[in-house]
Formats: C-alpha cells, sequence, structure tokens
C-alpha cells in the first residue's frame, strides 16, 4: 500500500518522482491566477467600499457637524482603502496582460 507522500506524487524517498508535463504546469499557472484574481476582486470590492464608506461619512459630517471621531472614521477608512486599492489593482491589471498575452499566442500558434 502507498503512503500519503506516494499518493501525492512523491517517490518512496519523498523525493518528487518525474516532473510535471506542460500541461500540469500550465493548470498550476491558471488556478494561481484564479485564485489571485479573486484575492484582487475582494481588494478592489473592499477598497472601493471603504471610499465610498468615506463619503458617505463626509456628506453625514456636512450635514450634522464633523466631531473628531468622525473624522477619524473618514480619515483611516480613505488610508485603508488607498492601501488595499493600490496594489490590487496594480495586480489586476497584471492578470488582465498575462491573459491577454496568451491569447495572442494562441492565435498566433492557431494561424501557423
Amino acid at each position: 500500500m502507498a503512503d500519503a507522500g506516494e499518493s501525492r506524487g512523491e517517490g518512496p524517498d519523498g523525493g518528487r518522482g518525474t516532473p510535471p508535463s506542460a500541461d500540469q504546469s500550465f493548470d498550476e499557472v491558471l488556478a494561481r491566477r484564479a485564485r489571485l484574481k479573486r484575492i484582487t476582486s475582494l481588494g478592489q470590492r473592499t477598497g472601493y467600499g471603504l471610499y465610498l464608506l468615506s463619503l458617505a461619512l463626509g456628506a453625514v459630517g456636512i450635514r450634522w457637524g464633523y466631531t473628531p471621531l468622525l473624522s477619524t472614521v473618514i480619515a483611516v477608512a480613505l488610508v485603508v482603502g488607498s492601501m488595499l486599492l493600490a496594489p490590487t489593482i496594480v495586480m489586476s491589471h497584471g492578470i488582465k496582460a498575462a491573459e491577454r498575452e496568451e491569447r495572442q499566442a494562441a492565435a498566433a500558434a492557431s494561424t501557423e
């Protein structure tokens, strides 16, 4: 009976055995990209939500007056929203560029 290491593709000595094929590597890249895409989407939604919260609280402050607590919450929402949005926007552009490059490579390969 094979042990747990062998069932994961590792040999009996703990080594990896045969290297993964190109299809397996490509599938791993696609899986990693899909996971990053979900994370960046969540980060962007959270960041934009914090911006919306700060805008709504600013309107509350204009209408009923600013308090130190309200001003602090607005500032924190803006800072945290910015810290979330900056890397997630860059990451989403990178993911879109990689997908576009793969589509172009597939189109070039199909015409040959």
